[in-house]
């Protein structure tokens, strides 16, 4: 259900999207996402993350986040009501003092992310 991954956060206006693309995949990087609009993450496996990271600093791009992380296999779409208790539920266990991190699988669409962070 969830794999652990290397992921590397950068600002999009840190780099060019091809020059990234090319300089992490060729140091063992799977893939490179636009995650709302500006940010880029650099997914990679474990093995591959120190090596990945280095390319990165090397280049000179300077990275938000760079840590391992549970990424689901598969996601679910989650819509209206029920997309609302689950980021609920989600920020509840966050916030929670016994709990260290969480990880899930849903998939809401950015501008109903956006309406329920503005309430």
């Amino acid at each position: 259900m969830f794999k652990k991954r290397g992921v590397i956060t950068i600002d999009r206006g840190a780099v060019d999207e091809d020059r990234l693309l090319e300089l992490t995949l060729e140091a063992g990087a799977d893939d490179v996402v636009s995650e709302l609009r500006t940010t880029f993450q650099v997914i990679c496996a474990p093995d591959s993350f120190s090596a990945v990271r280095d390319a990165v600093e090397k280049a000179g791009i300077p990275t938000i986040n760079a840590e391992f992380t549970m990424v689901p296999e598969n996601t679910v779409k989650v819509t209206g009501h029920q997309a609302e208790q689950v980021l609920k539920l989600m920020e509840d266990l966050e916030d929670h003092d016994d709990v260290q991190g969480v990880s899930a699988n849903f998939d809401i669409d950015e501008e109903v992310m956006a309406q329920f962070s503005a309430a």
